[in-house]
């Protein structure tokens, strides 16, 4: 029984690593603001049958702020930021800056959340950001890439933020609530931005962009968090944290098999020190900071 809960965490990180490459081919078929909003859109309505399904509540009443601050921040500015790097920078390095995700969970913990973080901890977060600068330093030969490369690091840097703010409010809502509430929140401001950027980059599906945009939307927006939430919570999130660096190798890897990218040398290494630096941080942490990584509870009983 083990086996099949460390199987979820692995698909879940491969799931999530196709979204890149999902990303990166449909730059071509419209605008990155007008995919976020699509898939926000088609994820809360999704969620939102869920949640109706196991007769929860959302209390969008009395919560609404709480809801579009966790949407702005995880599924609004995180999801943006990412497909707007993936128009400029190649889906194999956005996978290996994705490295740096969890370290900024855990510095946003820390400031946001209160979470305790060790010295080593701290240590491994400077080692990841000196394979960051390497990969900077060997990808973005050209300024868009470096904008691009920097898009990404931001983004990360918002779902630490996410993360950090679903701790905080992880007492009032249940998870499946917490997610679901904050893709309604986040759809909002996506649809609005999505519809500005439909009026720049008009959209033009073909059946292969059609099927990227199908898969963004439910398996790696619902599916994947659904496999992650439940490993987590069968194995704990101490067990469950190291598997999220598989992420930015699995994403290197199809980038490379599928989308026949290439890394240059100076970026494996670079990818490399961020993983370990991560992988580092992860196998310090106590058994419970983890837990809000993805905020969606165990729906696959």
């Amino acid at each position: 029984m083990r086996f099949k809960y460390i199987l979820l965490l692995v698909l879940a990180n491969m799931l999530w690593a196709g979204n890149f490459l999902a990303g990166r081919i449909l730059r071509v078929s419209m605008g990155p603001f007008t995919l976020n909003g699509i898939r926000w859109v088609v994820s809360a309505a999704i969620l939102l049958v869920i949640v109706h399904q196991r007769r929860e509540r959302i209390p969008f009443r009395y919560e609404w702020k709480a809801f579009l601050l966790l949407g702005f921040m995880g599924m609004f500015l995180f999801s943006s930021l990412t497909y707007w790097g993936l128009t400029m920078v190649p889906a194999g390095e956005a996978g290996l800056l994705s490295g740096f995700t969890p370290l900024a969970v855990l510095v946003a913990g820390f400031f946001i959340a209160g979470d305790k973080v060790r010295i080593g901890q701290w240590a491994m977060v400077a080692l990841s950001i000196v394979g960051e600068i390497l990969l900077l330093g060997g990808g973005a030969s050209a300024s868009g890439s470096l904008w691009g490369a920097s898009l990404l690091i931001v983004a990360a840097l918002a779902w630490g933020i996410y993360t950090a703010l679903g701790r905080r409010y992880r007492h009032r809502f249940s998870p499946l609530v917490l997610t679901a509430g904050a893709a309604v929140g986040g759809a909002i401001p996506s649809v609005l931005l999505g519809l500005w950027n439909l009026t720049t980059h008009p959209i033009h599906l073909t059946v292969e962009s059609g099927l990227a945009l199908a898969y963004v939307s439910t398996l790696a927006s619902v599916v994947a968090f659904m496999m992650w939430s439940t490993g987590v919570n069968r194995l704990g999130s101490g067990t469950a944290a190291p598997f999220l660096n598989l992420l930015p190798v699995f994403t290197a890897v199809l980038a490379m098999l599928l989308l026949h990218e290439s890394l240059s040398t100076i970026q494996i290494e670079g990818g490399l020190i961020v993983i370990a630096g991560a992988a580092g941080s992860g196998f310090m942490r106590s058994p419970a900071t983890l837990s809000d990584q993805a905020p969606v509870e165990s729906m696959l009983e």
